[in-house]
C-alpha cells in the first residue's frame, strides 16, 4: 500500500481547542493546513463537551459543493472521541489574510465580511440539508445555555460597575426566553464563532475558517457576534442598523422570502443579548490562557457590553 508522507510545520497561531500545522508533500503544488486535536487535557474536555470536530466536519461537508468559495476546501477529515479529537486536511488560504481581533476591523472590512456571510446564510436558508447534517447541532449558540452557571465566576473575574453587573444579571432570565423564541425562527448554517481572527480578506473575496462552533440556527447570531466583537471602534446604533440593513438586503437579493425586516431586527436584538453571554462563559477561561488571552477577554467584554447597551437601549 502506498503511503503519503507530509512535511509538517506548526502555524504561528495557537488554537484553543485544536492545533494546526502547515503541510506539504513532495511533488504536490497544493498547500495544506492539517488540523488536529489539542494535547492539553482540560481543553480536550471542553472540545468534547462542544463536539468541535463533529461540528466542523459537518460544516465542511455542507460547504463542499461551493468548492471553496466561502471557506477552505476539505480534502480529508475524521472526527473521533465524541468530537474532542480528529483530523482535518484543509486547503491553505493564499493571497489573503486575517486580522487580529484585539486590533479589530475597519468599517470597510466589516461590510465586506457581513455581505459575504449573508450570501452563505441565504444559500442554506431553511435547507433540508441542515437536518441531515450529522454532527451539526441546532440552536447551540456557543455556551449561552450555561450563562447562569458561569455568572458567579465571571463576576469574580470581571470587576464590573453596578450598572454593568445588573445588565449581566438580567441575562439569566432573558437567555432561556430568547433560546425558546429562536427555536421557532428560520434556520440556516451559522458559523457560531464569527470574529476577525476567523475571517480571511482577499483582494476580491472573503472566506471563513474554524467552523468548530457551527450550528443550524438563527443567522442573526453571526451578525451580532461579528458586529459586537470585531469592530476597531465600537459601533453606534446607526452603524448597527446600516450593517443589519446590508445583511438583510443581501438575504432578499439571494432569494430569502417571508423574513420581513421588523422580524429580523427583533431577532438581531435578541442575538446581541445572546452574544453578551460569550464573555460570561468564555472570558475567565480565555484570560488564563495567555497574556493576549487576558487582554482579549477584557476587550470582548467591553465590546459586547457596549453593543448590548446601544442596540437594546439598556
Amino acid at each position: 500500500m502506498k503511503t503519503t508522507r507530509f512535511l509538517l510545520r506548526p502555524t504561528r497561531t495557537a488554537g484553543f481547542l485544536s492545533q494546526t500545522f502547515r503541510a506539504t508533500r513532495l511533488g504536490d503544488l497544493q498547500k495544506y493546513i492539517l488540523k488536529v486535536g489539542t494535547e492539553i487535557p482540560q481543553r480536550r474536555k471542553w472540545a468534547k463537551e462542544l463536539h468541535v470536530f463533529d461540528r466542523e466536519l459537518a460544516s465542511y461537508r455542507l460547504l463542499a459543493p461551493l468548492k471553496g468559495k466561502y471557506s477552505p476546501r476539505l480534502f480529508a477529515g475524521i472526527s473521533v472521541n465524541q468530537g474532542s479529537d480528529g483530523l482535518l486536511l484543509l486547503e491553505e488560504i493564499r493571497n489573503a489574510r486575517n486580522h487580529d481581533q484585539l486590533r479589530g476591523l475597519s468599517w470597510t472590512q466589516l461590510i465586506s465580511a457581513i455581505r459575504t456571510i449573508a450570501h452563505l446564510h441565504a444559500h442554506f436558508w431553511n435547507s433540508p440539508a441542515l437536518k441531515k447534517a450529522k454532527g451539526l447541532p441546532h440552536h447551540h449558540y456557543m455556551r449561552a445555555h450555561e450563562v447562569k452557571k458561569n455568572l458567579p465566576a465571571f463576576f469574580r473575574w470581571a470587576n464590573l460597575s453596578p450598572p454593568d453587573r445588573s445588565l449581566f444579571t438580567k441575562l439569566t432570565s432573558r437567555v432561556p426566553a430568547i433560546l425558546a423564541r429562536f427555536r421557532k425562527r428560520p434556520l440556516t448554517l451559522v458559523h457560531g464563532d464569527l470574529r476577525s481572527d476567523n475571517v480571511f480578506h482577499g483582494e476580491r473575496s472573503v472566506r471563513f475558517i474554524d467552523w468548530g462552533l457551527s450550528l443550524a440556527g438563527s443567522a442573526t447570531f453571526d451578525l451580532a457576534r461579528f458586529a459586537g466583537g470585531s469592530p476597531r471602534k465600537s459601533l453606534s446604533l446607526l452603524q448597527h442598523v446600516d450593517l443589519f440593513n446590508l445583511w438583510h438586503r443581501e438575504l432578499l437579493r439571494r432569494g430569502v422570502r417571508n423574513y420581513p425586516s421588523h422580524e429580523a431586527w427583533q431577532d438581531y436584538r435578541d442575538a446581541v443579548l445572546l452574544a453578551l453571554t460569550i464573555p460570561v462563559t468564555n472570558g475567565p477561561t480565555l484570560a488564563m490562557f495567555s497574556n493576549r488571552g487576558h487582554k482579549l477577554a477584557k476587550v470582548i467584554t467591553n465590546r459586547f457590553i457596549f453593543a448590548a447597551r446601544v442596540v437594546n437601549h439598556e
